[in-house]
């Protein structure tokens, strides 16, 4: 489906003199063929009773705003969301892991929120499994 759909538009670009966008679809499937059979990266995270450890890096627990837990069909998603603007929001996706102990723990070190939905950007990603 979304094969035809980038070539209907590469298709459409020349058709119409729109090059860049003939450029960009075509990059977009390229890409596509080359990252598919990638493997998701393991990373190994840890807390800490001074903060969470993330492959190997320590942020303390003061550089962390709030956290929640997204809870989905089959699925249960920290995330947790950073005081500066140099640190990225970190967004895990819990496996086996019992999302109830995890919320126990974490709110000992950080504020929960209760009611926070997930951002559109996270949905468009889990959708097309990015």
């Amino acid at each position: 489906m979304s094969g035809i759909l980038c070539l209907t538009m590469i298709v459409y670009g020349l058709l119409t003199s729109a090059w860049s966008l003939s450029v960009c679809f075509a990059m977009i499937a390229g890409l596509y063929f080359l990252i598919r059979n990638e493997k998701p990266h393991v990373h190994s995270i840890r807390i800490l009773d001074i903060g969470i450890e993330f492959d190997s890096k320590l942020s303390t627990w003061s550089e962390w705003k709030h956290f929640w837990i997204l809870r989905g069909d089959g699925y249960h998603e920290l995330h947790m969301e950073s005081n500066g603007h140099l640190m990225p929001d970190l967004v895990i996706q819990t496996a086996e892991v019992d999302p109830y102990q995890l919320r126990d723990l974490l709110a000992q070190y950080v504020v929960q929120i209760d009611n926070q939905k997930e951002k559109i950007l996270d949905a468009i990603i889990r959708f097309c499994k990015l």
